[in-house]
């Protein structure tokens, strides 16, 4: 009988350094994606930041916004925003990353979006500073 609790014991072992091991995980990525401004700027290719602002805002949008951007692509098409001014770097260094209402404003300025489409999306609530300050000026209500 003695010997029948040692497997227990070793399961136990097992799954509580796995349940160690994915949550020293998801503090290493959350501590990966919290990165300043001037780091992520140090990263991202501003030249070329209205394509990849477009690229992950499309790809985004096209999800229903619930999907197909990852954390770091978020905090990159921020970066983007700032550097483009739909976005504020006070913002950024705060933690508010990109919504989906900044992202309809920045498709339908650039032509992307219809204004109908734009107009069902928008939502001042939603958006941030300069993004609502740019849909006024476009006249998007």
């Amino acid at each position: 009988m003695k010997g029948q609790g040692r497997p227990i014991w070793i399961m136990v072992t097992l799954l509580l350094a796995m349940v160690v091991g994915i949550t020293m995980y998801q503090i290493l990525q959350k501590t990966q994606s919290q990165k300043t401004f001037d780091q992520m700027m140090n990263e991202i290719d501003i030249g070329t930041a209205e394509v990849q602002l477009h690229d992950i805002c499309e790809r985004w949008r096209e999800n229903g916004y619930v999907a197909g951007v990852s954390e770091d692509d978020l905090s990159r098409a921020s970066a983007y925003a700032v550097v483009l001014n739909y976005f504020t770097k006070d913002e950024f260094d705060s933690g508010e990353r990109l919504s989906p209402c900044d992202c309809t404003v920045y498709l339908y300025s650039k032509g992307y979006l219809t204004r109908l489409d734009a107009e069902k999306e928008y939502d001042p609530d939603e958006c941030h500073e300069k993004a609502n300050e740019i849909a006024e000026a476009k006249k998007l209500y």
